[in-house]
């Protein structure tokens, strides 16, 4: 497996991302079920509902078949990147 790259496919990363969009998606789920909506409103809602979990399932996968690939090669490689300002 190529290296990780920081910021865009790391564990860590992964895992930031998977806690914001359930973040996301329990925002959208509360408004649903406690603010007053127009239909409309509703429906979008409803949408960014169904995005989010395609989203999170999305993420969850990665994040299985990472760990997998680590436990399985008993290596993780990802790649140092410098920082602009030290």
């Amino acid at each position: 497996m190529p290296p990780r790259i920081p910021n865009f496919n790391t564990l860590s990363t992964i895992i930031d991302r998977l806690s914001i969009e359930n973040v996301k998606l329990a925002y959208f789920e509360s408004a649903l079920e406690h603010d007053d909506l127009l239909d409309a409103q509703r429906a979008t809602f409803q949408q960014k509902i169904a995005v989010q979990r395609d989203v999170i399932e999305a993420l969850r996968h990665e994040l299985a078949a990472g760990l997998k690939d680590i436990f399985l090669k008993r290596q993780y490689t990802y790649l140092k990147e410098a920082r602009t300002f030290t």
